[in-house]
């Protein structure tokens, strides 16, 4: 990571940071990291440069996993023949949840340029 952190856009200090977090919670992250979409794609990178054992990232996955589709199942047993009328609203809150991120994503970018930024003229 350290070798490729120019184009990442992430400094020694941030991953140092990051690891320290995963330490501390990495089995909460993984396994709740799979019940949340986007974080369930990536949540192994960081399982694996934290080298988490095998078998602990495969059983919190695991379990992870089932308790989100156990969820999902249980929302269509629950909703059974009215899931059509669930759909329209669930697709809204869907498309406002993926704004509200990409304005967070966007935001957190933007201070982070600003602070690097200032942080070199710190140096100079």
């Amino acid at each position: 990571m350290l070798r490729y952190r120019r184009m990442l856009r992430v400094t020694e200090a941030d991953l140092d940071r990051a690891e320290g977090w995963f330490d501390r919670y990495g089995s909460w992250i993984v396994l709740f990291g799979r019940m949340v979409p986007l974080a369930r794609s990536v949540v192994s990178i960081p399982a694996g440069l934290s080298k988490m054992p095998v078998w602990r990232f495969a059983l919190l996955t695991t379990l992870g996993s089932a308790a989100w589709n156990a969820l999902l199942i249980g929302a269509g047993w629950f909703l059974g023949e009215n899931w059509s009328r669930v759909t329209g609203v669930v697709g809204s809150l869907s498309n406002i949840v993926l704004i509200g991120g990409a304005v967070a994503a966007f935001g957190l970018g933007v201070w982070g340029w600003r602070k690097r930024r200032h942080d070199r003229s710190q140096l100079r």
